[in-house]
């Protein structure tokens, strides 16, 4: 590949902040990549530089950008990593170095003729099991937590379809949310609804389990064949050793038999972050009695294959969200869904509370075969086109099937 250009300037994400975009110019195209930014970070992630500052050390290193011949993503990556030269990527912001890998694997996929979830699948063709069944979207209808202004500390309350036609489960979503708002708005008041950062709603509940009560309701009046899932992000909500909700503080264990309490009374399919960032004692403890729910670990693993071979080793979750931005290229992200693969957990994909319109991480689902992508509610653009594209995705292949 004959790269002419690259360059990267600041964009505006949807929450109305500063964020980067990488171009790759080659011969007879270009091609485009972006950064989302979250809101509610674990401390592991990798180093963001504010993009005034990234751009500036853009600067510094594009002429070595440009010179060297990549013969692979990973060549590329890890040149990047080593350009940096630091452990969490503080020199060069692992915001810029991801946005450059991304804005590489489009160009590399366009080089060579192929869609970009080919591409990441021949990037390790052995890893992923494509018999595996449809990636479920997770829909985030409600919101809490650092994303919302309401009592909420749990920060999303979702709708999992378990249908095995993603059509239908995205047209399911979009009606359930038309459904779900009506509800609200004779509930609480028209005015009295908002929208969240992930746009899902935001009203006056007076606690978590009237939110998941109200999700129950909805489902069973409307015959839905989904499933509700939570994102805790128990982070937030912990504070000297206590984890505070509903003004009332509870210990580690008291807290476990909360969530055993609301899984059994509503059937919860997923939980994610349900415990402090540092707490794998605890994760371990509320995997080893539920077998047949996932327990989904992001700050505690935060994308980064040591955090996660620790919660392997420790048996402290089944799945591990999968964030692009956490650990800063793609080679390393790829490499961390092998290891969870290798043994035997499951993988996410999620986008970011503050996200732009690029689609990169719908083809990362579906090339990764993920358990789930996570891209907020079925609602504002820059959380559909995310969904949109695994539709597109999907169709594609089932046409090629039926062609061959």
């Amino acid at each position: 590949m004959n790269v002419k250009d690259v360059n990267v300037k600041i964009i505006a994400d949807s929450r109305g902040e500063n964020t980067l975009e990488a171009e790759f110019t080659a011969d007879d195209f270009s091609v485009k990549a972006t950064v989302p930014s979250g809101k509610s970070k674990g401390v592991h992630e990798v180093y963001v530089l504010e993009p005034e500052k990234a751009i500036e050390k853009f600067g510094q290193i594009k002429k070595e950008i440009l010179s060297p011949d990549y013969q692979t993503q990973e060549d590329f990556d890890n040149f990047l990593i080593s350009l940096d030269g630091s452990e969490n990527k503080k020199n060069l912001g692992g915001n810029l170095i991801l946005a450059l890998s991304l804005a590489f694997a489009r160009a590399k996929a366009k080089s060579e003729g192929k869609e970009l979830y080919q591409y990441i699948i021949d990037l390790q063709p052995t890893t992923y099991n494509r018999q595996q069944k449809l990636t479920k979207p997770i829909f985030n209808v409600i919101n809490g937590g650092a994303h919302a202004k309401n009592k909420l500390e749990i920060q999303e309350f979702q709708v999992i379809p378990q249908v095995s036609d993603f059509a239908i489960a995205l047209s399911m979503g979009k009606e359930f949310y038309r459904k779900l708002q009506k509800f609200l708005e004779k509930k609480f008041g028209a005015q009295n609804i908002s929208l969240g950062d992930e746009a899902g709603f935001s009203v006056p509940f007076e606690s978590n389990e009237e939110a998941i009560s109200m999700l129950s309701e909805v489902i069973e009046k409307n015959n839905y064949p989904f499933k509700i899932g939570l994102d805790c992000a128990a982070t937030s909500f912990y504070k000297d050793g206590f984890y505070e909700i509903g003004g009332k503080k509870y210990s580690a264990d008291e807290l476990l038999n909360y969530y055993f309490e609301l899984i059994d009374r509503y059937g919860i399919i997923s939980i994610e972050d349900p415990f402090y960032e540092e707490d794998f004692k605890s994760f371990a403890a509320l995997t080893s009695k539920l077998h047949e729910v996932l327990v989904i670990t992001d700050d505690l693993t935060a994308t980064n294959p040591e955090r996660l071979q620790k919660a392997i080793n420790e048996k402290s979750g089944n799945a591990i969200l999968i964030k692009l931005n956490q650990i800063g290229t793609l080679t390393e992200t790829l490499n961390v869904v092998k290891m969870a693969y290798q043994n035997n957990w499951q993988a996410v994909v999620s986008h970011r509370s503050g996200e732009t319109l690029d689609d990169f991480i719908a083809d990362l689902a579906y090339a990764v075969n993920a358990w789930g992508l996570k891209s907020g509610a079925p609602a504002k653009p820059e959380r559909l086109v995310k969904y949109e594209r695994l539709l597109a995705i999907y169709n594609k292949e089932i046409l090629s099937a039926a062609i061959n």
